[in-house]
């Protein structure tokens, strides 16, 4: 239950930070969408396991899509289905704090480019190609990294206490 109050939480957050600290607030026209559910989801599948995590990714995927969006479902099957391939890397890496930034940047920007990809087969793409990945998918993928740099410490330490709990049930 705790983990789901800060999934909820963090949802609610990313959802308002951009709007707070936005950088067109001091005059700069930089899109920066905050993934902190992804990353959190990335995190459950590297410390506590990959099933949790598409669990959980689908959950609030479909959540940022009934809040944020006018499809259905595009956020719901990315999310899960990033962070359930990039859980295989828990077996190839050790996931200190140098490969969880790496690998949640990656993880965001596969997040970014999965779902223009879908809305471009929709036809529902607001942007070119080009400018997406020139201008949205860098600020994009470096705000969720210092959002993972931020949260690492204590978002392991609580993860590695949901495991041994659940594994003692």
């Amino acid at each position: 239950m705790k983990l789901f109050l800060i999934l909820f939480l963090l949802f609610i957050v990313q959802g308002t930070v951009m709007t707070v600290f936005s950088p067109e607030w001091f005059g700069y026209h930089i899109p920066m969408i905050p993934h902190f559910i992804m990353v959190t989801v990335l995190f459950i599948a590297f410390f506590v396991n990959r099933g949790q995590a598409l669990k959980y990714g689908i959950i609030f995927g479909f959540m940022i899509d009934l809040v944020y969006t006018t499809v259905l479902g595009v956020y719901a099957f990315c999310i899960g289905l990033t962070a359930y391939i990039l859980s295989y890397l828990t077996k190839a890496f050790h996931m200190n704090i140098y490969v969880v930034l790496f690998v949640c940047m990656f993880g965001v920007s596969l997040l970014e480019l999965e779902v223009y990809s879908i809305y471009s087969l929709i036809g529902m793409a607001d942007q070119s190609f080009s400018n997406f990945v020139k201008w949205r998918l860098p600020p994009t993928a470096i705000l969720n990294g210092v959002f993972a740099v931020i949260v690492f410490y204590p978002l392991r330490r609580f993860l590695e206490t949901v495991e041994t709990d659940s594994s003692e049930e």
